[in-house]
């Protein structure tokens, strides 16, 4: 067990942890720049304590860079391309404690706190020593994945926390009362599922740990109150559904469409999991140089350690074969390969480093010194990424230069068009119109456009091959009609000539 002598340490390193989870989730809040999927979630939560209603009120429904031309019904009174309780929480919050960029990322890093919290009592549970414990939460607490989560806007962080409070909560409530154990869990990945649906994959750990412990108490009346939290979530969110099913079918089924693919080809799937999301997309990116390049170390360190637990006993081999079940799963039914679902995945893996090393170090002899410095490499590593990600500032440096600009240049009733990230300096309800066909099927004719290399640039790429005239009438468009002004590493402006 966890020893009493270890009480007089737990508190101050406990404290310790959340001072540097703090510190580090707060420096990249405060230094990355917003980005439009941001957007697409605080719009509608900001919509909804201003106007009544939950719409993207800055997006041009025929606009959408992945779907140009495509009407997104609707669109500025009903979101339905996201799970609601994504942009009620969020309206919750901006409703106590007003909003702004930074208090939205604020949100998600409280979030992320009690993440870090439940991944503390799993492996305190499972291995009934605080040093795993407190490793486990120093590891997460550097996680550049986890981190990135914690200070984006994006609801991950949220229906990752409530993914790990539900195993969380079935291991303290199972041997004391299983159906509530199940009944809770449930609830909590319920409540997961319906802020983003890949929450819901939470639940292959909850089945490894039920396998483990209590396939033998399980009855059928048991099994039936899994399925209550999920009847009402689905109940609750028909009633929202109904209230304009046509702008539930382009949205949702539109956002929703091809991601089967796993399902289809797994073994290409799991291919893909490594190749584009793990390597391509964040740990090995083909733009990377350099010291750059050693971050893919972490992956590969995470899993050496997960698979070594599987030759151990009891709760850490339990942890390498959630941590094994949750890559699958997750990389047959999550097809967009997206670097930033990692939350989902990295704090499990990070508990797998902490509680190999912890046994290696017990083993004696020289192992426990070649764990230690893999475990060090690995934090050092992290920690240096996370560092100099917030040492290039790309808030102060790229983004808000540009609005400053923009600011002299452009008049409250100049209409601007750009990408909505723009919203978070200009508002969501004046002046800034997110329009990636810069007015092709609207026919608004803009007295701005700001482009940026991540969002429009991207959507530039497409459109030759997806609409030839569209594609004409931008080049047209940004060469001809209207004169650069403005060039930076991320956004270029223009001004109609």
């Amino acid at each position: 067990m966890a020893g009493s002598g270890s009480g007089r340490w737990a508190g101050p390193a406990a404290w310790g942890i959340v001072c540097v989870y703090l510190l580090t989730a707060g420096a990249t809040a405060a230094t990355r720049r917003p980005w439009f999927d941001e957007a697409a979630f605080a719009n509608p939560a900001l919509d909804l304590i201003t106007r009544g209603s939950m719409g993207m009120t800055i997006s041009e429904p025929t606009g959408f860079g992945s779907t140009p031309g495509v009407t997104q019904v609707h669109v500025q009174d009903h979101v339905y391309y996201s799970m609601p309780l994504a942009n009620i929480g969020q309206a919750v919050w901006y409703k106590l404690v007003g909003f702004g960029i930074f208090r939205m990322r604020l949100y998600h890093i409280l979030w992320g706190l009690l993440a870090l919290v439940s991944w503390a009592f799993i492996v305190l549970t499972l291995t009934g020593s605080w040093f795993p414990t407190f490793l486990s939460a120093l590891v997460i607490a550097t996680d550049k994945a986890f981190i990135e989560a914690a200070a984006n806007g994006r609801p991950d962080m949220m229906s990752a926390a409530l993914g790990s409070l539900a195993i969380a909560a079935y291991l303290a409530l199972h041997e004391r009362d299983l159906s509530a154990a199940i009944l809770v869990s449930q609830a909590l990945l319920a409540v997961a599922l319906f802020t983003h649906p890949i929450g819901v994959l939470a639940e292959s750990a909850v089945c490894v740990l039920c396998a483990r412990f209590d396939y033998r108490r399980l009855r059928w009346r048991q099994l039936s109150f899994a399925a209550i939290p999920f009847i009402v979530g689905f109940g609750l969110w028909g009633l929202y559904i109904s209230r304009d099913p046509e702008a539930f079918r382009t949205q949702f089924g539109r956002n929703a469409s091809g991601r089967e693919g796993g399902l289809r080809a797994p073994l290409q799937a799991i291919g893909s999991e490594v190749r584009s999301r793990f390597v391509n997309s964040m740990y090995l990116p083909p733009y990377a140089t350099g010291v750059r390049r050693a971050t893919i170390l972490i992956p590969i360190i995470y899993y050496f350690a997960a698979i070594a637990l599987l030759f151990r006993r009891d709760g850490p081999r339990l942890l390498g074969v959630a941590a094994l079940v949750s890559f699958f799963s997750f990389g047959v039914l999550e097809s967009t390969k997206a670097p930033f679902y990692l939350v989902h995945l990295t704090p499990l893996l990070a508990c797998c480093l902490a509680v190999w090393t912890w046994l290696e170090w017990n083993a004696g002899s020289a192992r426990c010194w070649a764990a230690a410095g893999v475990a060090a490499v690995l934090v050092a590593l992290q920690t240096a990424w996370i560092a100099y990600a917030c040492w290039q500032n790309p808030y102060r440096m790229q983004y808000l230069p540009a609005m400053a600009f923009l600011d002299q240049q452009a008049g409250p009733k100049s209409l601007i068009i750009g990408n909505s990230e723009l919203g978070f300096h200009f508002g969501f309800f004046n002046n800034v119109i997110d329009d990636s066909t810069l007015g092709y099927y609207s026919g608004k004719r803009p007295d701005f456009i700001v482009v940026d290399a991540n969002g429009y640039g991207e959507a530039f790429k497409g459109y030759s091959s997806q609409d030839p005239g569209l594609d004409r009438f931008v080049r047209k468009t940004l060469n001809e009609d209207f004169q650069r002004i403005y060039t930076g590493a991320v956004y270029t402006i223009y001004r109609r000539r």
